[in-house]
């Protein structure tokens, strides 16, 4: 099969040319040839057409055959050039083919011409095919180095030592080094001792094993904080000064924000955790609240009664006063109990802290020791908060409490501060989910021992206490903690051990505008009994004795039952004989409110009064639904009862509405 050429002859001789021709016409290329036979004609051949070969007559009247070698040259061309010529000697053609001739053939012998066209086009194939691989191959590596430069991630080949033989801009930056100055360092030196451990024992395991393994650590970089970061390492066969020894290569991937968000999130499920706790708690706290009041209520009441009975002077007097001493403080202990799991019910109004911290600093300085130096630092246009001034009051003896038992041998500072601060999202949510804003900011401070970081961990623990046993119960904070929350806010503590504590308390900032004050309590009236007649209700046989004796010394008719349906029989068959029915709530079969609601059916008018161990909005909310005219807090029932009854006999319709004591 003929092959199609398109030949540039170089030649002064239009015979010569046309022999050409005919010769590769013979050895089976089917030519196309034109002649020029001047360095100008060449230049402009070359610029007009793609030509396959040059065959070139070395000596001619204008310009020579290297003169056409070298315009050839200039073009950068990748065809083959070959001398033909009658006149050029061995030497001559040795140095033409050094200067970048192909190769030359004698115009004597011709029947060389077509087979060293067709070895020279195949070479120049060659050739192209080569230089377009090693384009091509030039390009990948490019691109390959753009990808290693510019990669997200950081890249190091280290030698079988741990020696830094090279790394990409990023992997430099990331080591917090310029690349120049990097190599030849340990890596270790960007580890702490610690890490330098670990890393040893993997470093060692990738170049024993051969296979990918994966580490987390931080590198240690000059002048800034620690970098998380993974490594994931391979062992290669390294190049350079460590060739024929196993080197690692290593992708670091920076995974700082990754570790940020994930001691976020355990920050996070530790506050949940502790929430969930102090619910659990708070529940079971409220869960028997209203069965120890009941034992609280009825020691309270005998004892108060027998003391009465038996007089002041009698011996026994002074032993009485010591058990409703001690109930007293149980009583209290509940009501600590009740505010730390948020069942005691709030008043609360829009008004200044500073009262508060003033009242507070004139009880303290009157109770601390001269040792201790009492503070308040107290800032201008503080805002006012939505806050029952009695329960922040006590949140501030607690804290203060605390710190002067924190000071060593009495001696110390304690310092009560109050400012206002602006709270951004990420401390809100740090602080457990308050909104960002202007909060109140109360704090009390103090130089004592300070504690640890297993101390402040549990120090809102209820009944956790450092104290020796008989100084405190351990519900000081855990209180505090269920005031400050209830309030919407937030407590965080500062401390350390041999510097010091400081309790932070956030509460937002009451809306002024739309505030109202509490309407104030109605004043209780005199106990003074006629005889009316009053049923008690209750499961509990000692309340049952005590309120028996408490209502019939006051001057009442009493009748007493220990089942809530065995008082609906007697009012349904009786319903005029009775004036006022105080019922508990939580009793078997049938609670103070299902009573009541019966009653109402039966005697509307009938004032009932309804006595519980805990008294909860939701509790409140139900009682005025079905009509009752009192609530009572049971332990406070010897107190209280004969006043309440008094008041609602005197004016049953509105003495106070319903369940408004």
């Amino acid at each position: 099969m003929s092959m199609p050429v398109n030949i540039l002859v170089v030649e002064d001789s239009e015979d010569d040319a046309r022999l050409v021709t005919r010769v590769l016409s013979r050895g089976g290329f089917v030519p196309t040839c034109r002649r020029v036979q001047s360095l100008a004609a060449l230049q402009e051949a070359f610029e007009q057409e793609h030509w396959d070969a040059v065959l070139s007559d070395f000596r001619m009247p204008q310009f020579s055959g290297i003169d056409a070698l070298n315009a050839f040259r200039a073009r950068d061309l990748d065809i083959p050039f070959i001398f033909v010529s009658g006149t050029i000697g061995e030497e001559i053609a040795v140095e033409a083919m050094k200067a970048g001739a192909s190769d030359y053939v004698m115009k004597q012998n011709l029947a060389r011409l077509a087979p060293v066209l067709k070895r020279e086009l195949a070479q120049a194939v060659i050739r192209a095919e080569h230089r377009q691989a090693q384009r091509e191959l030039e390009l990948s590596r490019d691109r390959y180095m753009d990808l290693y430069e510019l990669a997200p991630v950081g890249y190091l080949t280290l030698a079988a030592d741990g020696r830094i033989e090279q790394l990409n801009l990023n992997g430099a930056d990331m080591l917090g080094v310029r690349r120049d100055a990097s190599t030849g360092l340990q890596f270790t030196a960007f580890l702490s001792p610690v890490e330098r451990e670990r890393w040893a024992a993997h470093f060692e395991r990738v170049l024993l094993d051969g296979t990918r393994q994966r580490l987390e650590l931080a590198l240690q970089r000059p002048g800034t904080e620690p970098l998380h970061v993974q490594l994931d390492c391979m062992r290669e066969a390294a190049t350079g000064s460590g060739a024929g020894q196993a080197g690692v290569r290593v992708a670091i991937t920076d995974i700082h924000e990754r570790k940020e968000a994930e001691s976020e999130l355990i920050r996070y499920e530790a506050q949940l955790r502790h929430s969930q706790k102090m619910e659990s708690i708070g529940t079971l706290a409220g869960g028997i609240a209203h069965d120890f009041n009941n034992i609280v209520g009825a020691i309270l009441g005998n004892s108060a009664l027998a003391l009465e009975a038996v007089g002041a002077d009698h011996p026994a007097g002074a032993l009485l006063r010591e058990v409703h001493k001690a109930s007293m403080r149980a009583r209290m202990l509940v009501r600590q109990i009740l505010t730390f799991s948020r069942r005691e019910p709030q008043e609360l109004q829009t008004q200044s802290l500073q009262p508060m911290v003033d009242e507070t600093h004139q009880l303290l300085r009157a109770t601390l020791p001269a040792g201790i130096d009492l503070q308040t630092r107290i800032a201008d246009d503080v805002p006012q908060v939505q806050a029952d001034a009695t329960q922040v009051q006590q949140v501030l003896m607690n804290l203060c409490t605390n710190a002067w038992h924190a000071l060593q041998g009495g001696v110390g500072r304690i310092c009560i501060g109050l400012d206002s601060v602006v709270l951004d999202p990420a401390t809100c949510q740090r602080l457990g989910g308050l909104r960002p804003g202007r909060h109140a900011h109360l704090w009390v401070s103090d130089d004592g021992v300070g504690m640890d970081n297993a101390t402040r961990e549990r120090i809102f623990e209820p009944f956790f206490t450092t104290k020796p046993v008989g100084q405190g119960t351990g519900l000081g904070l855990s209180v505090a903690h269920g005031i400050v929350v209830a309030h919407h806010g937030a407590i965080e503590v500062e401390s350390a051990p041999g510097v010091g504590t400081t309790l932070h308390l956030y509460l937002p900032v009451a809306d002024t505008a739309g505030a109202a004050a509490l309407a104030p309590r109605v004043q209780r009236v005199a106990a003074a009994g006629h005889g009316q007649r009053v049923f008690y209700v209750d499961d509990d046989e000692t309340m049952v004795i005590m309120v028996e004796r408490l209502l019939a010394r006051e001057g009442y008719q009493v009748r007493t039952f220990n089942e809530a349906a065995l008082a609906v029989a007697y009012v349904r068959e009786h319903p005029q004989d009775v004036d006022l029915l105080v019922t508990d709530y939580n009793m078997p079969g049938s609670s103070g409110i299902e009573l009541a609601r019966e009653l109402s059916r039966i005697r509307p008018d009938l004032p009932v009064v309804l006595s519980s161990g805990y008294i909860t909005d939701e509790l409140r909310a139900e009682a005025r639904e079905v009509g009752v005219r009192g609530l009572l807090e049971k332990e406070n029932t010897f107190e209280e009862l004969g006043a309440l009854v008094a008041r609602l006999l005197a004016d049953p319709v509105t003495a106070g509405g319903p369940a408004a004591a």
